[in-house]
């Protein structure tokens, strides 16, 4: 706890600076708490559309100010008016630099935030007490910290990923499968680039501090959204909460962090990070919350094989096909118009069929054969997830993977009970 508080104060005293423009309110404080790591807490009373943080330009960690300080090492200018208004100041020359020194301006501006980011956190990383960053590296989580995302243990081939890998929900399995593909593209693009292999658990340490903590800003260089996002020191320590407690204003003279509601004294400030369910936010930022209201069963695995050739056309051409979901609100119209269409031998001539999908008939045709496939459906899901909460464990990780089970069983068996179960 020492060693956090004494980082902590070198990190405030790097903010403050560098630049009069930085703020940090008095009001609030950081704790590091064994149950729910570190967050931002209220040391007096905080009124709503408070401004609480700001963090000048210059000391933001994004795809701008990275290629800014590159290239004071590298053989190349930057001209364009956003550069002006970060001030690099001189550092010394190692062999990290040496590095940047091999580097192009078209090889960088290639690359996706993602990369060349992850790339430079490692880097400077390295450089230790040479890096203009080195008080915001250090108060960035260790790699155990993010240990519960599954792409940590399946990336790492922790001992006993392959029984984790079996125990993950089916929709939560494809999702791993999906952010260990961009993980791994990007790993070997930027060991390409650089010419040289970057250690790799370095490599997913970087990568997982940026997945779980960038926010979004609009980079000048890039076009994807994927490519728009900014790390704010201090910011990051705001946790996230399925409803908006503060807010975030970027202008001219930085990133802004203001209240939308007020605090008293020993409360936790919270920011949304997006309308994430739990098994995104275990998959993307290692952790999940309770009362997620953003939570959802994925049935296409269900429904997808009782479909045939004639439903799978029908529903490809009115754009229906796959991606099937409930939630405490009941079937997305998407589910509705597939049991719909089950019932139907030829959809494709079905005029009834047809008025619900253009929403000229409320379906209520169908609802009972509907509901009576959903039963059968959802029954067997709430099965699934008894056997797997029966499991006794202590493995945290096989914990975190029990939240979804949980919160799909809750969700499954109010839908039951709606719908007359």
């Amino acid at each position: 706890m020492k060693d956090f508080d004494a980082k902590l104060g070198t990190l405030l005293e790097w903010l403050s600076a560098n630049t009069a423009l930085s703020l940090v309110s008095g009001k609030i404080t950081v704790k590091n708490t064994p149950d729910s790591g570190r967050g931002l807490y209220a040391t007096g009373r905080i009124g709503s559309l408070e401004e609480i943080v700001n963090v000048p330009h210059l000391l933001l960690l994004n795809f701008t100010t990275a290629l800014a300080h590159v290239s004071k090492f590298a053989g190349f200018g930057l001209s364009e008016p956003h550069y002006a208004k970060i001030n690099v100041p001189k550092t010394l020359q190692d062999q990290i630099t040496q590095i940047y020194k091999k580097l192009t301006l078209e090889g960088i501006l290639a690359l996706l935030s993602f990369q060349f980011l992850s790339a430079y956190i490692v880097l400077e990383k390295r450089r230790g007490t040479n890096s203009f960053w080195k008080p915001f590296l250090d108060m960035l989580p260790e790699l155990e910290e993010l240990s519960l995302a599954p792409v940590v243990w399946t990336v790492l081939q922790s001992p006993g990923h392959e029984d984790l890998t079996k125990y993950l929900p089916r929709s939560t399995r494809k999702h791993t499968e999906r952010v260990v593909k961009r993980f791994e593209t990007d790993y070997s693009t930027v060991n390409a680039f650089l010419d040289l292999t970057l250690d790799k658990v370095e490599f997913l340490w970087a990568w997982m501090c940026i997945n779980s903590r960038c926010l979004y800003m609009e980079m000048p260089q890039k076009k994807d959204s994927s490519d728009n996002f900014t790390l704010a020191p201090y910011v990051d320590f705001l946790n996230h909460l399925g409803n908006d407690e503060c807010g975030i204003k970027i202008d001219t003279h930085g990133f802004h962090v203001l209240t939308s509601t007020a605090y008293t004294p020993g409360m936790e400030l919270y920011f949304s990070y997006g309308p994430h369910s739990n098994e995104f936010l275990l998959c993307e930022y290692s952790f999940t919350i309770p009362q997620n209201r953003w939570n959802y069963i994925d049935v296409s695995d269900y429904i997808t094989p009782l479909l045939r050739p004639q439903h799978v056309a029908f529903l490809e051409e009115a754009g229906y096909y796959a991606d099937y979901t409930i939630n405490d609100m009941g079937m997305s119209f998407r589910t509705e118009i597939a049991l719909a269409a089950l019932q139907e031998s030829d959809p494709a001539q079905s005029r009834k069929l047809q008025a619900f999908v253009d929403g000229i008939s409320d379906g209520t045709v169908y609802q009972l054969k509907s509901h009576v496939l959903l039963k059968h459906i959802l029954t067997k899901i709430v099965g699934d997830c008894e056997k797997k909460l029966a499991i006794d464990t202590e493995d945290p990780r096989m914990k975190a993977i029990s939240v979804l089970y949980s919160d799909t069983k809750a969700i499954a068996e109010r839908t039951i009970e709606e719908i007359g179960g």
